[in-house]
């Protein structure tokens, strides 16, 4: 079975970074960094043909996060260009949220 070890990231943005978007890939997922960084140059030459700002980079896995629900998040700034980083959703966190958010309306509706 094939797994996942990365994955490319595409953003372009407005001239003053007001307005950034994703870019779809040329690909989902990577087996290996190694991959998707020799298809990240051409990705980035074809994005800048169109878009005068424009940011990649290959994110690398752990191959334990394919069970979890992680976000992608990421920001574009003039100092550090593309910052990505993966955070775990933890939906036990929400689920307690959520209950203890039914106990208060629930105790509410007593008085």
């Amino acid at each position: 079975m094939e797994h996942i070890a990365a994955f490319m990231i595409l953003i372009a943005c407005s001239d003053d970074l007001q307005a950034c978007n994703e870019i779809p890939a040329p690909a989902i997922a990577y087996e290996t960094v190694q991959e998707c960084e020799a298809e990240l140059t051409t990705a980035m030459r074809t994005i800048s043909a169109s878009q005068d700002n424009s940011y990649g980079k290959c994110i690398e896995i752990d191959p334990a996060l394919f069970y979890e629900d992680v976000e992608i998040v990421w920001d574009v700034t003039r100092n550090e260009g593309l910052e990505v980083t993966l955070e775990v959703i933890n939906p036990q966190v929400a689920i307690q949220s959520m209950a203890r958010a039914d106990q208060v309306e629930t105790g509410n509706n007593l008085n």
